[in-house]
C-alpha cells in the first residue's frame, strides 16, 4: 500500500514557524465508525468478509484509492481490516486519518498508537510522521529530541526525505541538537536526492556561512536551482540577490521578472518589492498605478511599507529618493 503524498512531515516545519498544521478536511456524511482497537491483531485466519468482496483486495490498493477521492470512512473501514492482517501501510494511513481528523474525529493521541505500530510492522515513513507529532507535542509532549531519534532511525531505513527534517531540528535553538554543521550536509544529502526545500535551506546557509563557510556565489547558485524549480520563497530570495548583484551578475530586469514571477504566486514579500520597483522605475517601466495595486496586497497580508506609504500617498517620489534596502536582503524577511 503505497502511503498518500499528504502523509509526510510538513508539519514538522511548522514546529520551526516554517509552515502551517494541515487543516482537516471535510468528512463524509455517513456515521462515524468506532475507533479501533489501539493494538489490532497482525494475523488472522480468514480474510474479514469486507477485504473478501473487494475483488483481488491482496493486490489492490482499495483503501489508498478511496484516499484519493476524498471517502475517508470507506478508506478508513477499508484500512482497518487490512491493518488487522499486520498491513503496516494500512495502520500508517489509520494514524493520518486520526491524525488530521478525516472523515473521522481528530484524535492525535490515536495517531500516534497507530504510527508506533506501523513503524513496529515495518513502516519506515510511519517514523516520519512520529517525529512530527514529537517536535509539535502533538498526542504526546513536546520532545524535539525523540523527534530527531525517530528521524534518524527513519534514515537508517532509507527514507531519505528525513534528511531535510532533520537539519531543520538542527538548526532549531530549541531542540537540544543545533548543530549547523550536521545541518547542512543533512540538507546536502536531501537536496541531491532532489528535495526542493532543501537546496533552498542548503543556500540560505551558505549566504550566512552558518554550517559551511559563507559563499555568495553558491548560494545563489543554489537559490537560482531552487527558484527555477518553483520554489517561492527561492524566488524571492533571487530576485533580492540578483538586484543586488550579490553572488551573481547584477540584473535588475530579470529580478524584478523573478520578483512578478512569485508576487503573481501571492507572495506579500515579491508584492511589496515589486512595488517598490513600480514606484522608483528599476527594472520595470514606472508605473505608479501598479506600485500602487502591488502595495495594496502586501499590505492586505499585513506587510507594512512606511516608505512606500509616503511616497505613493504624495503622488509620485522626489527624483533620486531610493526606498531603504531596495529591495535589499533584510528587507526580504
Amino acid at each position: 500500500m503505497p502511503m498518500p503524498p499528504e502523509v509526510r512531515a510538513a508539519r514538522l516545519a511548522a514546529a520551526l514557524g516554517l509552515a502551517l498544521y494541515a487543516a482537516p478536511a471535510a468528512a463524509e456524511s455517513t456515521p462515524v465508525p468506532p475507533a479501533p482497537p489501539a493494538a489490532p491483531a497482525t494475523t488472522a485466519t480468514a480474510v474479514p468478509d469486507l477485504l473478501a468482496a473487494l475483488p483481488d483486495s491482496d493486490k489492490i490498493d482499495y483503501a489508498f484509492g478511496a484516499f484519493q477521492r476524498g471517502f475517508y470512512l470507506t478508506a478508513f473501514e477499508i484500512a482497518v481490516e487490512r491493518a488487522k492482517l499486520g498491513d503496516a501501510k494500512a495502520q500508517s494511513l489509520i494514524g493520518y486519518l486520526y491524525a488530521n481528523g478525516l472523515g473521522l474525529p481528530q484524535k492525535p493521541e490515536e495517531a500516534v498508537i497507530w504510527y508506533k505500530l506501523a513503524a513496529r510492522n515495518g513502516d519506515p515513513q510511519a517514523l516520519v510522521e512520529l517525529a512530527n507529532l514529537a517536535a509539535l507535542g502533538i498526542g504526546m509532549p513536546v520532545d524535539k529530541k525523540q523527534a530527531a531519534s525517530y528521524l534518524e532511525e527513519a534514515i537508517g531505513k532509507g527514507v531519505v526525505e528525513a534528511n531535510y527534517w532533520l537539519g531543520l531540528l538542527c538548526i532549531d535553538p530549541s531542540s537540544g541538537i543545533t548543530d549547523f554543521t550536521r545541518a547542512a550536509a543533512l540538507f546536502k544529502a536531501a537536496a541531491d536526492e532532489g528535495n526542493v526545500d532543501a537546496v533552498y535551506a542548503l543556500a540560505a546557509l551558505n549566504r550566512e556561512g552558518q554550517g559551511v563557510p559563507k559563499n555568495d556565489t553558491e548560494a545563489a547558485r543554489l537559490m537560482g536551482e531552487a527558484a527555477r524549480a518553483g520554489h517561492v520563497a527561492a524566488q524571492v530570495e533571487y530576485a533580492i540577490m540578483m538586484f543586488n548583484g550579490t553572488g551573481v551578475v547584477r540584473d535588475q530586469k530579470t529580478a524584478a521578472a523573478w520578483f512578478k514571477l512569485a508576487a503573481g504566486a501571492g507572495n506579500p514579500v515579491a508584492e511589496s518589492r515589486l512595488a517598490r520597483l513600480y514606484a522608483t522605475g528599476e527594472g520595470v517601466p514606472r508605473d505608479l498605478d501598479a506600485a500602487r495595486r502591488w502595495h495594496a496586497r502586501a499590505a492586505a497580508a499585513g506587510l507594512a511599507d512606511p516608505w512606500l506609504d509616503e511616497q505613493l500617498a504624495d503622488g509620485a517620489p522626489k527624483a533620486g529618493d531610493k526606498p531603504p534596502n531596495l529591495p535589499g536582503v533584510d528587507a526580504g524577511n
